[in-house]
This record gives structure tokens, sequence and C-alpha cells, in this order.
């Protein structure tokens, strides 16, 4: 159901309405489990952002995503009664009529299908605290618009739809939730990544005090990609490129709470277009 190809006017109409509502402090537009999404677009909708439930399930995806499927059509996110459905509108790869849907989604969650499907660039963020991940997925798209998705350790996506202007805020507060960012940014450390595993090195050991390991990845309309890990230590976040190899250089900085919000800031790709 968010194979680009196949999306119709009514697709279209629904994401239009979720960009539009954007806020600054927004509310959480729909919460999705790992096999919802997999009943709504199969394993495509899951690579992305992650299925942390399912991937310790021991049942094959067909029975989990049959099981979740029940459970939309239940809630009136999904309908089986083309009497019920509303008009799907033309295809928009191909300007023909759109054809009948075995299943179509509710309005608002046919739009977020659509948004997760097509967006022009993303970035994400993968924190790990001890053993247990999460991550938020940003979806870019043009003059601003942007879906987060939010994945708990338990499998549940939480979409939300903020203002290009609050993501950064948003992030931060996610990367940094201690709020240990200092008040001065410097680096503290250029040289190979080797060096780093000297344990008597000083950068070395506030490495190792290493509360909360963000890695946040990029990827921009032509595929290019950046990544950046972000460390918050029980005193400071400390953000370190991500090299090509062990033998390359690596450089660390300690960032202070502005510091952290412009690479958030930066790190957001920017697309253009319709």
């Amino acid at each position: 159901m968010s194979n680009p190809a196949l999306f119709t006017e009514r697709d279209a109409a629904g994401a239009y309405e979720i960009l539009a509502a954007a806020a600054e402090a927004p509310s959480v537009l729909a919460v999705l489990t790992d096999e919802e999404l997999l009943a709504l677009g199969g394993k495509d909708a899951v690579q992305i952002a992650g299925s942390p439930f399912l991937d310790q399930l021991d049942i094959p995806d067909e029975a989990s995503a049959s099981i979740a499927l029940r459970s939309l059509i239940a809630r009136g996110l999904v309908t089986l009664d083309d009497e019920q459905a509303e008009a799907e509108g033309d295809q928009l790869s191909t300007q023909a009529p759109g054809t009948a849907r075995v299943a179509q989604l509710d309005r608002t969650l046919a739009g977020l299908m659509t948004l997760r499907g097509a967006p022009r660039a993303l970035l994400n963020l993968t924190r790990r605290v001890a053993d247990q991940s999460t991550a938020i997925t940003v979806y870019v798209f043009p003059e601003g618009g942007l879906l987060e998705e939010l994945v708990t350790a338990d499998g549940y996506h939480h979409f939300s739809v903020p203002t290009r202007e609050a993501m950064p805020a948003r992030l931060a507060r996610y990367v940094d939730q201690a709020q240990v960012a200092g008040a001065e940014d410097r680096p503290v450390y250029e040289g190979s990544v080797e060096g780093l595993e000297d344990p008597a090195d000083p950068t070395a050991q506030r490495l190792a005090d290493t509360r909360a390991l963000t890695v946040m990845t990029a990827a921009d309309a032509d595929g290019t990609g950046a990544q950046v890990s972000l460390m918050a230590t029980s005193e400071a976040v400390l953000a370190m490129d991500t090299p090509d190899g062990a033998g390359e250089s690596t450089e660390v900085r300690e960032l202070s709470a502005e510091g952290l919000l412009a690479l958030l800031d930066a790190a957001i790709p920017e697309v253009a277009g319709l």
C-alpha cells in the first residue's frame, strides 16, 4: 500500500493535509506497531525506521501481519467494503483512473503511508542506552515539510508533524536528554581512530563515560550520505565524525547546547521542487 507507483489522488490529498497541520509542538498523529506497518506496507515499510519488536519474534511475518490487519480493520482504520470506500481518484504516476483496492486505508493513514513511502531525503538518529535502542527518522519534503517517526524499544512507531524550525530543538532533547551540553564548543581530539583505543588517552577516557550513544545518518535526495556519532557522557556531549576506515583520521568535538542545535539544524537535508 506504500508503493509510490500506486499512489492515488486521495493518497496525495491525505499527505498534503498532514503536512499542512505542522505545529511547533505537535500532538502525536498516529501510533502504529511494527506488525501494523508490516501489514500496511510489507517488508519495505519496516526497513528504514526499524522493527525492534518484530526482530525478536519467532513468528512468520505473514502471521504477524494478518493479526495486525485484523486489528486495523476492527479499529476502522482499514475497510474491506467497497460501498464504504471513498473514491481514490487517478493514479499519480500514470494519470489513469485508480483501480479498486482490496483494502482502503483511513484517509489520514493513507496520507501517512504516502509520506513514508516517498520522502525526498531522510535523517535518522539511532540512540542506544545500555542494551536498549530507540530511533527517530525524519522524512524530508519540499518547502520545509517534515514527518517525524519515533520508534520505541518495544516496537511502537509514534508519528508527529513538527515545523522545520522546531525540529532541531526536538532532536537536541532526544540526543541530550540529561542536558549535559555545556557553554563552549571546542575540539578535544584529532587523529586516527586507533588512537582512541588507547585507554590512557584522555579523550578515550571521556568516551568510555558515554551514557547515551546516538548515531546520526543523513541521506540527501541524490543518495549522498553523512554520519556523525554523538556521545552524551555524564558531563558533556561529544561529536565524532565517522571515518571511512580504521586508519582514517577523525575529529572529536565537545559541543555546547547551541553548538548541538546548530549541528542538528545543519544535518536536516534541504530539498527543492514540488
